[in-house]
C-alpha cells in the first residue's frame, strides 16, 4: 500500500473533530482554537502538497512559487489575526488543533509500513 494525502486528511480531520469535542465536553481548553488551528495545519498541507504537484509532477516553477507566496501570505495573515483579534483563540486548543496533523501522518505511516 502507498502513502495517500486523502487518508492523511481524513484522519486529521478525524482527530480535530475528537480533539474538538472533548474541548468542548472538558471547558478546559476553546473548542474554536481546536478548529483553527486544525485549519491552518489542513492549510499548510494542502498548499505544500500543491507546491509539490507543480513543481515536480508538472515542472511549472512559477505556479509553485505562487502557491508558496499565497501559503506564506495565509500564515502571516493567521498570525496577525490571533494577535489581534479582539476574542483571541484559545493557544492550548490551536496547538492541539496542530497536533492532529503529525499524529495523522505518523498513524498513515505506520499503517503503510505495516502492509509491507
Amino acid at each position: 500500500m502507498k502513502p495517500s494525502v486523502s487518508r492523511i486528511q481524513a484522519r486529521h480531520w478525524g482527530l480535530v473533530a475528537i480533539a474538538g469535542l472533548v474541548a468542548w465536553g472538558s471547558g478546559t481548553f476553546g473548542a474554536g482554537g481546536t478548529i483553527l488551528g486544525g485549519f491552518a495545519a489542513w492549510g499548510s498541507l494542502v498548499s505544500t502538497a500543491g507546491i509539490f504537484h507543480a513543481a515536480m509532477i508538472r515542472h511549472r516553477p512559477r505556479l509553485a512559487i505562487s502557491i508558496l507566496s499565497a501559503k506564506l501570505l495565509a500564515l502571516l495573515g493567521l498570525t496577525w489575526f490571533a494577535f489581534t483579534a479582539r476574542r483571541q483563540p484559545d493557544p492550548i486548543g490551536f496547538v492541539l488543533g496542530v497536533s492532529c496533523l503529525p499524529l495523522a501522518a505518523v498513524w498513515e505511516a505506520l499503517r503503510v509500513r505495516e502492509s509491507e
